[in-house]
């Protein structure tokens, strides 16, 4: 894929610049954004090991500090949906205001952010928390972190990561 095949559209699904036609997860970006003016961007991917918990029906657990610093609990797994439809938007919307990740049941990922930086960051974060899992399992089981671990995790690195406060006890 070049930049030459994109496609943009409007808040309709009319295309407005690109040759080809749109994508066929169209219906379902602009239902999420219809409902979210504080989404600015969505990506959706199909990257090997998150999809590969999402062909489960399994969320991602929280099992690891990442998930909780990043994602404030596990990812959560949406139900099936059809392809070229808004009802993929509508299973994304159910999991949303709790994690900015959503596996798709037999299909793939979304990741929401504000900007692009951020959607994208979630979705590289998702993979990467899925791959790291996905090993764990082949040594043996993997438990959740108690949910006072995963607050306190997610205050820190949403609140305080990469500042003095965050490093109290460290160096000093």
């Amino acid at each position: 894929m070049t930049p030459d095949d994109m496609v943009v559209v409007d808040s309709e699904g009319k295309i407005i610049e690109g040759d080809r036609g749109p994508s066929s997860d169209t219906a379902s970006h602009l239902y999420v954004y219809r409902r979210r003016d504080d989404i600015r961007s969505i990506v959706h991917t199909h990257s090997t090991f998150a999809t590969a918990w999402a062909a489960t029906g399994q969320d991602i657990p929280y099992s690891l500090a990442a998930v909780a610093d990043e994602f404030g609990g596990p990812v959560p797994c949406a139900g099936y949906a059809h392809i070229g439809t808004e009802q993929i938007g509508e299973q994304v919307m159910r999991f949303i205001d709790q994690c900015p990740a959503v596996l798709l049941r037999k299909h793939g990922v979304f990741t929401v952010g504000a900007s692009i930086e951020k959607a994208l960051k979630a979705a590289v974060m998702v993979e990467d928390i899925a791959r790291t899992l996905a090993y764990a399992t082949m040594i043996g089981d993997i438990s959740s972190l108690p949910q006072s671990e995963i607050d306190a995790n997610h205050d820190r690195y949403i609140n305080r990561y990469g500042t003095a406060t965050a490093s109290t006890g460290v160096t000093s």
